[in-house]
């Protein structure tokens, strides 16, 4: 269960396969949307459409009518064991899984938009995870951070939970391609256009860049995402490509070609990511990163071996970061883009992660 049918295409699709090859019957839960064909086209699954779940609702009445709707999904389809992904779904789907008795595994990928305001995460977002999860099933995090804050907020109990370092990358879809043009320097940012993925330093960052480098170039692909109240404003956007300091890409369903054409992955986040999936992506198609230090976007740098980290909300520790990039020889960055996918494959290729979640499902379901 996710919170959009396009998430388990793009996210779970390795592990939907692998979970099928293991002999396991899968059905699918979501809002429908074009990804929901897609997803029945390529595995022998059925789709179940959720009504009720909405990303963008906080009303009460929704919620609880989402918690009814899982209740009655679980009465009839009896699973051994409930997969749960993004917020809603971790905390009002196991919610309804202990009112009817059925084991989960929950994957709490960084704690999102809730995670970066103190308040709201305190008075609002961990009371409710504390209600689904404390006494409810397995809890897989992706980082020290994220498992370390659940545990010392009493959120989940220690013996609950399980550490797999990322979603897992697919490192023969995503191979190595070069940016062939070595006098010139790409920079792209790949991700929802929201504030806290630092979209405004990105662009700040390449205005003063572009004046101090003529062979530079700045690509930003992505759109806003009006699920999301961090995102950012149509109007802004607009205001940025006028004044045609970055160039400026929609959404693909294959970010293959745009990676191919930049040489760096910047990801100035301060959204409390799980590990971000696009700096994975970007790693194994050899792309020096830069990204923040903020938990799990740290577990995927080497200072100065595939990247830098710096201070987040900081235009000049990016600016700086930039700098060493563009001041370093061609060949010095293509070793750091072999440094980046050589890191991939030993640590987050789904060869590495996926086995520990069947080894997880194998625990909770024998």
């Amino acid at each position: 269960m996710a919170n959009t049918a396009w998430n388990l295409w793009n996210y779970r699709r390795a592990l939907i396969g692998k979970i099928l090859e293991a002999g396991y019957d899968v059905v699918l839960a979501a809002p429908p949307d074009r990804f929901q064909q897609q997803l029945q086209d390529r595995f022998s699954v059925r789709f179940v459409p959720l009504k009720h779940l909405s990303r963008r609702s906080f009303s009460i009445l929704k919620n609880v009518r989402f918690i009814w709707e899982c209740c009655r999904l679980y009465r009839r389809e009896r699973p051994d064991l409930v997969l749960l992904f993004t917020i809603k779904p971790n905390i009002l789907g196991n919610i309804a899984a202990r009112l009817i008795g059925i084991s989960t595994l929950s994957v709490i990928e960084g704690l999102g938009y809730s995670g970066t305001h103190a308040a709201r995460w305190r008075w609002l977002a961990a009371p409710l995870y504390r209600l689904a999860l404390k006494h409810q099933g397995k809890v897989v995090f992706l980082n020290h951070a994220d498992r370390q804050a659940f545990c010392e907020h009493k959120l989940v109990k220690p013996d609950q939970t399980l550490l797999i370092h990322g979603p897992g990358v697919d490192t023969e879809y995503f191979k190595a391609a070069h940016h062939t043009n070595s006098e010139k320097v790409v920079f792209l940012y790949c991700s929802r256009l929201l504030i806290e993925k630092g979209i405004r330093e990105f662009v700040e960052a390449a205005r003063k860049m572009k004046q101090l480098h003529n062979n530079l170039e700045f690509h930003v692909l992505g759109d806003p995402d009006p699920g999301n109240p961090a995102t950012l404003t149509e109007t802004e956007l607009q205001a940025w490509k006028r004044q045609q300091i970055v160039q400026f890409f929609s959404s693909v369903d294959d970010v293959r070609p745009y990676l191919a054409q930049a040489d760096v992955l910047v990801l100035p986040s301060y959204y409390r990511e799980g590990v971000p999936r696009t700096v994975l992506e970007a790693m194994a198609m050899e792309k020096i990163i830069v990204t923040t230090e903020m938990p799990g976007c740290r577990d995927t740098v080497e200072e100065g071996e595939n990247g830098f980290l710096v201070l987040p909300k900081n235009v000049d520790a990016l600016i700086e970061a930039m700098q060493k990039i563009c001041t370093s020889t061609p060949e010095n960055r293509r070793q750091m883009g072999a440094y980046s996918r050589q890191k991939v494959l030993q640590e987050f290729s789904d060869q590495q992660i996926l086995p520990q979640y069947l080894n997880a499902i194998k625990s909770l379901t024998t």
